[in-house]
């Protein structure tokens, strides 16, 4: 298929290696998916319902494999982590250049697709794929795309097992961790039931993304969005603070038993606390470097309303923590003394 590999080729150097802004690539995000469409694979056909074959983990929601393959269209995430990814790969490479870097993604769904672009870029001697995902269709589905591509030399294992459970090899163990099964704010689904697994058998290894952090901020939903649910861009916030942050470090300090809850952080309300005013958590992900989303890029960074058990008042003091589960996310309760 060099036709198609010429074309994935081209595609990659636009969407990873070029400087343009992100948004402004939509199109080639679009083409790449039609191109994907068109290859003689096994790839998972988008069902009418889209839900169908989704998985609810002890850790979390695994997407269906139709759900995850649409994760493309998100395509300023996209673009964000694979060229988050390719920086990863190419700062690990000039440290130790005599050796592949050994590059692990749980929850690769249908096509890997936020490392697909860089098996192209990116020669099998500097970088070796490890693809896991829970979903048989996903992982059949990924490596008939990559062999259909000729890019099966960039992948030493395809691997069908829930990534927390998933055992790393202490004889080849992983250089870069990319884990992406997140949705905005950390909710439902088991990014950090993952990263708390993999880190804790490698924990030497590059986390991506690098950091997820999550704030509380006092929004006037009417300054917010307009009658479209646009964002604007003047608003009416006051930030309160950061709440939960996942990075290699903090996964690494966290002491806890296995059902028990994560540390997040304690805040007070500002006095007095106008009625204009409406908590919500904002989500920013620092891919690698300077590869960050930001507010509204991505639906991984739009506002979510927080679950807070209590009257929300003047001067509240809440406490919260990070709830793992099979239904995972922050959770705060107003305390009932000020303190």
């Amino acid at each position: 298929m060099i036709p198609f590999r010429e074309q994935l080729l081209r595609l990659a150097r636009l969407l990873v290696e070029s400087e343009g802004p992100a948004y402004s690539l939509r199109p080639e995000v679009l083409e790449l998916g039609r191109m994907l469409a068109e290859l003689p694979t096994i790839s998972s056909p988008r069902n009418e319902n889209i839900a169908l074959g989704e998985t609810r983990t002890p850790h979390g929601l695994a997407l269906s494999p139709t759900m995850a393959g649409m994760c493309m269209d998100d395509f300023v995430r996209t673009i964000a982590f694979m060229r988050g990814a390719h920086a990863a790969i190419t700062d690990l490479w000039k440290q130790s250049p005599g050796r592949p870097v050994q590059f692990l993604y749980a929850g690769c769904g249908p096509h890997a697709i936020l490392v697909l672009p860089l098996m192209a870029l990116l020669p099998p001697n500097e970088v070796s794929f490890t693809l896991v995902d829970i979903h048989p269709d996903s992982i059949q589905s990924a490596q008939a795309t990559i062999n259909a591509l000729g890019l099966e030399n960039s992948v030493a294992h395809f691997e069908t097992v829930d990534a927390t459970l998933y055992q790393i090899n202490p004889n080849r163990p992983p250089d870069i961790i990319l884990v992406e099964t997140m949705q905005a704010a950390l909710e439902a689904e088991p990014q950090v039931a993952i990263a708390l697994h993999l880190i804790g058998q490698s924990p030497p290894a590059v986390l991506l993304p690098e950091e997820v952090r999550v704030d509380l901020v006092l929004v006037n939903p009417s300054r917010e969005f307009d009658q479209n649910g646009q964002a604007l861009p003047e608003r009416d916030r006051i930030q309160v603070g950061p709440l939960f942050v996942l990075n290699r470090e903090t996964v690494k300090s966290w002491e806890r038993d296995e059902a028990g809850p994560l540390p997040a952080a304690r805040v007070r309300l500002p006095e007095p606390l106008e009625a204009r005013y409406e908590p919500m958590l904002f989500t920013s992900v620092r891919v690698y470097g300077s590869h960050v989303l930001k507010d509204y890029d991505s639906g991984l960074t739009c506002p979510r309303r927080p679950r807070i058990e209590g009257q929300i008042r003047s001067g509240a003091v809440i406490e919260f923590r990070y709830e793992l589960g099979s239904r995972p996310g922050l959770a705060g309760k107003v305390m009932s003394r000020p303190v």
